[in-house]
């Protein structure tokens, strides 16, 4: 299925919407496209936001201590050095990363405390982009690349293969059931919120806000802060989205159909799809979803 490139596309759509959207105060919108819920977005990591106990949470641990403690073996020797003090993606460790995650979101903290821009340095390096590159990144876009090699590090330990393959050995078709049903009641719950984020970022739906505000600035801004913290959401909330659909279709899993498509509206919706465990069908797009 297309689905990973599909979403791909779409962030990228949003991150090129920062230039300026249907031509109106290219200015202001420069730095638009960086969070996420649609009540009381949380522009930070580390910020309260709103909790109301909902089944889906895109910020992921932002803020908090991972399971996994930095003296894991997983990060047990450094990659750094003195004449190269830079991670590298596929060769830093856990430890590492770790460390440069909370210092990154500290520092995003505190700066938010203040008033000002963070502009600490950045001490890992994505595949595909150099020093230069990686200060030029935004702050969110940033440190999903370090939580996202993060947990690449962990799951690169002989611990966590050797847990994995236990895991999937174990597995029984209940288990894959009911793993496969919340994923998916996960997925229904996070589709609208993301549509009508989606809606409200196309060009005619900016210009209608920008244009319904007037000359006021105070109301300028504010149009702007929502625009910017609708941008964040929709890209927050496709990556969870990948993220769902990556953990049905992984392990003994087997889909058959596309889990997520598009509509003719340019929405986002459940396919027509099936899903399998060791040749046993367990689900469909036709079944109703729990959450257990």
């Amino acid at each position: 299925m297309q689905i990973t490139s599909d979403l791909t596309v779409t962030i990228q759509k949003l991150l090129s919407a920062r230039s300026g959207v249907a031509g109106t105060n290219q200015q202001a919108f420069a730095k638009a496209g960086t969070a996420l819920r649609t009540e009381a977005p949380v522009i930070r990591p580390g910020a309260t936001g709103h909790e109301d106990g909902t089944e889906y949470d895109p910020f992921g641990s932002f803020g908090r201590a991972p399971d996994v403690p930095a003296t894991s073996p997983a990060g047990a020797s450094s990659t750094t050095t003195a004449d190269d003090p830079y991670m590298h993606a596929g060769k830093a460790n856990y430890g590492e990363l770790y460390a440069e995650y909370t210092r990154f979101i500290a520092s995003m903290v505190e700066a938010d405390r203040q008033h000002k821009d963070s502009t600490v340095p950045r001490y890992f390096i994505p595949a595909g982009e150099t020093q230069e590159t990686v200060m030029a990144m935004e702050e969110h876009d940033y440190m999903w690349a370090v939580q996202d090699e993060m947990e690449a590090a962990a799951d690169r330990s002989p611990q966590a293969q050797a847990n994995k393959a236990i895991a999937n050995q174990g597995l029984s078709y209940g288990d894959a059931t009911r793993m496969a049903s919340d994923a998916l009641f996960s997925l229904q719950k996070a589709l609208p919120a993301l549509n009508d984020t989606l809606a409200r970022l196309t060009p005619t739906a900016v210009e209608e806000r920008m244009q319904s505000v007037g000359g006021d600035p105070k109301l300028q801004r504010l149009a702007q802060q929502v625009a910017k913290n609708d941008m964040l959401f929709a890209r927050s909330s496709l990556r969870y989205v990948d993220r769902i659909v990556r953990s049905i279709e992984s392990g003994p899993n087997k889909v058959d159909g596309a889990i997520l498509v598009k509509n003719g509206q340019g929405q986002y919706q459940l396919g027509d799809f099936s899903i399998s465990f060791n040749g046993q069908l367990m689900l469909t797009s036709r079944d109703t979803f729990k959450a257990f």
